[in-house]
């Protein structure tokens, strides 16, 4: 049987397919699997802004259109990316281990965000980082970074950028980290870290493939904070964060954050697993009437 695989191809997006594929490959070794490469509208435009464009699906869109028009058989991407509500027709039923869900520092200059000087200058597109940041150093100059992981390591005309560890440790990077940064400074994105594996809802086979190499502790997880996201409906312009960790076995601590012109809300809930997605819900609910 012959899988083909679509994916970005960044560095990154393709380390991320292999890292599928050799899953794959581990539970079915009798697989032909192929990896496709397919460029995106967020790649094309790379310089543009992201959130003026249509926000982070763009590196979905044309990846999606393969899948429904049978092209490709499943698609690969940073969960991260993928936007509360996605093509109708698709599904996202496996997840692979997470990786750190953790925001890094990287500075040639400064050991520590803490080090910064008075109006440093730090570089992260991400909306998210930026109402974290000031929210910690009014006084930071915040400005926009765009492009792949290896395009932004090579600029380096900031006091320290922003990159989430994942991504540094997935392209063996991690030497350049300058600090990881607790989550209590720098809430995570939803599903950070996490690579997960998109399919058409009907194809019985690719299901019973992905579910096999599922990680069903992971998958947990990130039922808990995108069920927060869809509460809140959040998209790129929205500023949130959601980190979901296991405090036990059967247990999930759930931390977000959510964010209006004025103010940067947070919230925190534990319950068991089997509660994931209602937790985030509720969360959700919190913020959500909060920001009104």
């Amino acid at each position: 049987m012959l899988v083909k695989i679509g994916t970005r191809g960044s560095n990154l997006a393709v380390a991320q397919a292999l890292e599928a594929k050799q899953k794959l490959l581990d539970s079915f070794p009798h697989l032909s699997v192929e990896i496709v490469k397919i460029k995106t509208s967020g790649d094309k435009y790379a310089n543009a802004n992201l959130a003026e464009m249509g926000g982070k699906g763009l590196f979905l869109k044309e990846i999606e259109t393969e899948l429904l028009e049978n092209n490709i058989d499943m698609a690969v991407h940073s969960l991260k990316d993928v936007p509360a509500f996605f093509s109708k027709g698709l599904a996202i039923p496996c997840v692979l281990d997470r990786l750190s869900p953790y925001d890094a520092f990287l500075s040639h200059k400064y050991e520590s965000l803490e080090s910064l000087p008075q109006r440093a200058t730090i570089a992260t597109s991400s909306i998210r980082r930026k109402v974290q940041l000031l929210s910690l150093r009014p006084d930071l100059n915040i400005v926009p970074l765009r492009g792949n992981v290896t395009t932004r390591l090579q600029n380096q005309n900031f006091d320290g950028i922003i990159l989430a560890e994942a991504g540094l440790i997935r392209l063996k990077k991690c030497h350049l980290i300058t600090e990881v940064l607790s989550p209590k400074i720098m809430l995570s994105a939803v599903g950070q870290g996490t690579i997960c594996i998109q399919c058409r809802k009907n194809d019985v086979k690719i299901i019973g493939l992905l579910e096999k190499i599922n990680n069903n502790k992971s998958f947990i997880r990130i039922k808990s904070e995108r069920s927060f996201m869809k509460t809140v409906n959040g998209s790129c312009f929205t500023p949130l964060a959601a980190l979901a960790e296991y405090v036990s076995e059967n247990m999930l601590h759930l931390c977000c954050m959510l964010a209006d012109e004025k103010d940067i809300y947070f919230t925190e809930r534990i319950s068991f697993i089997e509660d994931a997605e209602k937790m985030g819900m509720d969360a959700g609910l919190e913020l959500r009437s909060k920001c009104l």
